[in-house]
């Protein structure tokens, strides 16, 4: 039996101390974003896109009241109004979201799909006109939606052949129907 002395002791107690510090370093528990982290991206690009699907949402209805109903719609409308501003600031914090931890091109991409969303005038007469203001505001969220998924990296890459012949496959096939 053989007995180690203090200081060789205290060595190996640091070298498994700091063994177990780089490990427990490197610990991040599931569910629990991190700032800049995937799971923190995801979660904003995901709000900013309810929030913008909602603020569509509650200007068709406000268009479609409006041109069915006429002026007989008003006060249903005005009675709906502070849910309209909440749905519009929701909107704008969700932009923010993405600001914080996006990147340049997802940041660009949730600007023009916040501008898009805005533009869609619930006031609008002319349906050829709203028809349009909509259809640009969901060519918008197509192109948000194509820039996070660059972002987080769920887009193919070159090198991955197999998977990039099975998503060809898949929307060759899905075109047909």
């Amino acid at each position: 039996m053989t007995f180690t002395t203090s200081g060789a002791a205290a060595a190996g107690i640091k070298a498994t101390g700091s063994v177990t510090a780089a490990l427990i370093g490197r610990y991040r528990p599931a569910g629990v974003p991190r700032l800049n982290s995937k799971e923190d991206r995801v979660q904003a690009y995901r709000r900013l896109l309810d929030a913008s699907t909602r603020s569509s949402n509650y200007a068709f209805q406000f268009a479609h009241m409006r041109r069915e109903a006429g002026r007989a719609a008003d006060p249903l409308l005005l009675a709906q109004l502070p849910q309209l501003w909440e749905v519009s600031s929701e909107l704008i914090s969700a932009l923010n979201g993405v600001r914080l931890c996006g990147t340049l091109a997802v940041i660009a991409a949730a600007e023009d799909l916040v501008e898009a969303t805005g533009a869609v005038e619930p006031n609008e007469t002319n349906r050829e006109r709203f028809e349009q203001q909509v259809a640009a505001a969901v060519a918008a969220q197509a192109t948000f939606l194509d820039s996070c998924r660059q972002d987080l990296s769920y887009a193919t890459r070159r090198w991955q052949l197999l998977r990039r012949y099975q998503e060809r496959r898949f929307l060759r096939g899905h075109s047909r129907r």
